[in-house]
C-alpha cells in the first residue's frame, strides 16, 4: 500500500529542499542525515530588536535636529542679510557726512578769506588815520583849523568808517564761529557714521560667523545622521535575517515532525502488513494440513483662496520694474548701487564678499533705483518699507513695481531683503553675493515674508 502524504506550504529552496529529502525518508532503508539551518535565539533576536530600535530613535532625532539647524541657519542667513543692510545704511549715512563736511570746509575758506579782506582794511584804515591825525588829536585839530565846519565833516567821517569798521569784525567774529560750528558739526558726524559703519561691519562679521558655524554643524550633524542611518539600515537587515532564519528553522522543525510521523506510519504498515502475511502463512499450512483450499486476500489504506494714493500710478510702477529689468543678470554687489544706476560693492574684510570689483547692485539699492525717479529712498530695506508709501496691499493684491520684503524676526526692523513684484506671482531681486539680478516666484526668494508696500501712496 502507498502512504500518500498531505501538501502544506514551505519556505522557498530551503524548505523544497527540505519536502524533497522528507519524500525520500519515508520509504525504510533510504533515510538520510539533514543539516538544521541555522537557529537564532529568542534573545539574539530580541537583542537585534533592541538594536534596531535604539537606532531607529537615533535617526528620528538626528533628523529633528537638522531640520532644527535649517531653520536656525535660515534665520541666521536673515541675520547677515539684515547685518549688510545695516552696514550698507551706515556707509551710505557716512557718504552723507564726508559730503556735508567738504561743503562746510569750502564754506569756511570762503569766510576767512573775507576775514582776511576785512583785516586788510581795518589795517589800512588805522594806518591812513595815524598818517592824517595830530598830535594833540581832535582837541589840537580843532584849534588849529581854518574851517571847523570841514573838521566837523571830517569827525563825522571817520565816525561812520569806525563804525563800518566795527560791523566788519562782527562778520569776521560771526564767521569764526560759523566756521567753528560747522567743523565741529562735521568732526561729530564723521565720528558717529564712522562709529556706525565700524558696528555695522562687526555684526556683519558676527552674522558671517554664525552662519558658517551653523553650517559647519549641520554638515557634521547630517554626516552623523547618514552614518547612523547606515547602521540602522545594518540593524533592520540583521533582524530581518535573524527573523528569516527562525521562521525557516521553525519550518524545518514541522518538517521534520511531518517526516517522523509519516516514517511511523510506514512502519505501522510493514508491521501490519506482516502480521497479515504471517496470518496467511498459517492460515495456508493449516488448510495444507487439513487438506482444504482457500481463497484469501485483503488490504487496506492509509490516506495518509486695493485702494491707490498719492502720485501712485500703475504706469508709474511698470516704469520702475522696466527700469530694474535692465540689469537682469548683473552680478550682485553689497552695498552697491544708488537712484543714478549701479555702482561698485564693498569688499568685506573677512574677505567672505570681495565685491568691491564688481559694480552691480544689493536689493535696497536696486529697489531705491528702480523708484529713484519719483521717490529718494534709504539704502536699507527696513527704512524703505516705511518710507516708500503707506498702503501695504496683501500678496493677492500686488501690482508691478510694488516692494515686498522678508524680516528675520517678524518686526519692520528684522527686515533683512526687499525685491520688486512684476507681476504674475513673479518678482526681480538681486539675491545675495555670487548671484546676479534674477526673476524669481514670491514664494521662493527667502524666509520669513514680512509684507508689501506701494510706493508713492
Amino acid at each position: 500500500m502507498r502512504v500518500k502524504l498531505r501538501r502544506r506550504p514551505v519556505f522557498v529552496a530551503l524548505v523544497a529542499t527540505v519536502g524533497l529529502t522528507a519524500s525520500l525518508l519515508v520509504a525504510p532503508g533510504l533515510a538520510q542525515a539533514v543539516s538544521p539551518p541555522p537557529h537564532p535565539s529568542d534573545q539574539q533576536i530580541a537583542q537585534a530588536a533592541a538594536q534596531k530600535s535604539a537606532l531607529a530613535d537615533e535617526v528620528g532625532q538626528l533628523g529633528a535636529r537638522v531640520a532644527a539647524m535649517q531653520t536656525q541657519l535660515q534665520q541666521l542667513q536673515a541675520a547677515q542679510e539684515l547685518a549688510e543692510q545695516k552696514y550698507a545704511f551706515a556707509l551710505s549715512k557716512y557718504q552723507e557726512a564726508v559730503a556735508n563736511a567738504q561743503a562746510a570746509t569750502v564754506a569756511i575758506a570762503k569766510a576767512r578769506a573775507r576775514v582776511v579782506e576785512a583785516h586788510n582794511s581795518l589795517r589800512a584804515y588805522a594806518q591812513a588815520s595815524f598818517m592824517s591825525g595830530g598830535i594833540g588829536g581832535n582837541a589840537g585839530a580843532l584849534l588849529t583849523a581854518e574851517d571847523p565846519n570841514a573838521l566837523l565833516e571830517q569827525s563825522a567821517l571817520q565816525s561812520y568808517e569806525t563804525t563800518h569798521q566795527v560791523d566788519v569784525l562782527s562778520q569776521v567774529q560771526s564767521a569764526s564761529v560759523a566756521q567753528s560750528n560747522a567743523e565741529a558739526a562735521a568732526r561729530q558726524a564723521k565720528a558717529v557714521q564712522a562709529k556706525a559703519k565700524t558696528d555695522a561691519a562687526l555684526a556683519k562679521n558676527a552674522a558671517d560667523n554664525a552662519v558658517m558655524a551653523a553650517r559647519a554643524q549641520q554638515a557634521q550633524l547630517q554626516q552623523t545622521l547618514a552614518s547612523t542611518q547606515t547602521q540602522l539600515n545594518a540593524a533592520r537587515y540583521k533582524l530581518a535575517t535573524l527573523n528569516h532564519q527562525k521562521a525557516v528553522y521553525v519550518a524545518f522543525v514541522a518538517e521534520q515532525k511531518r517526516i517522523a510521523e509519516a516514517r511511523a506510519r510506514a512502519k505501522r504498515l510493514a508491521e501490519q502488513r506482516a502480521r497479515e502475511a504471517a496470518a496467511r502463512a498459517e492460515e495456508a499450512r493449516k488448510h495444507h494440513h487439513s487438506g482444504g483450499g482457500s481463497t484469501g486476500g485483503g488490504g487496506g489504506g492509509v490516506s495518509v483662496g486695493p485702494p491707490s494714493g498719492g502720485t501712485w500710478t500703475a504706469s508709474r510702477g511698470r516704469a520702475a520694474v522696466a527700469k530694474a529689468e535692465q540689469y537682469l543678470g548683473w552680478m550682485y554687489a553689497w552695498a552697491g548701487g544708488n537712484r543714478y544706476g549701479p555702482t561698485y560693492g564693498v569688499c568685506a574684510g573677512d574677505g567672505a564678499f570681495n565685491v568691491c570689483h564688481v559694480k552691480g547692485f544689493d536689493c535696497s539699492g536696486l529697489a531705491l533705483y528702480a523708484w529713484g525717479s519719483y521717490i529718494s529712498l534709504d539704502h536699507y530695506a527696513a527704512s524703505q518699507y516705511g518710507q516708500a508709501g503707506s498702503y501695504h496691499p496683501s500678496t493677492s493684491n500686488l501690482m508691478p513695481g510694488d516692494l515686498v520684503f522678508w524680516s528675520s524676526d517678524g518686526s519692520r526692523w528684522g527686515i533683512h531683503h526687499v525685491a520688486i513684484y512684476i507681476g504674475g506671482g513673479n518678482v526681480i531681486q538681486a539675491p545675495q553675493s555670487g548671484e546676479v539680478i534674477q526673476i524669481t516666484p514670491l514664494d521662493e526668494v527667502s524666509w520669513g515674508y514680512y509684507g508689501a508696500t506701494r510706493p508713492l501712496t
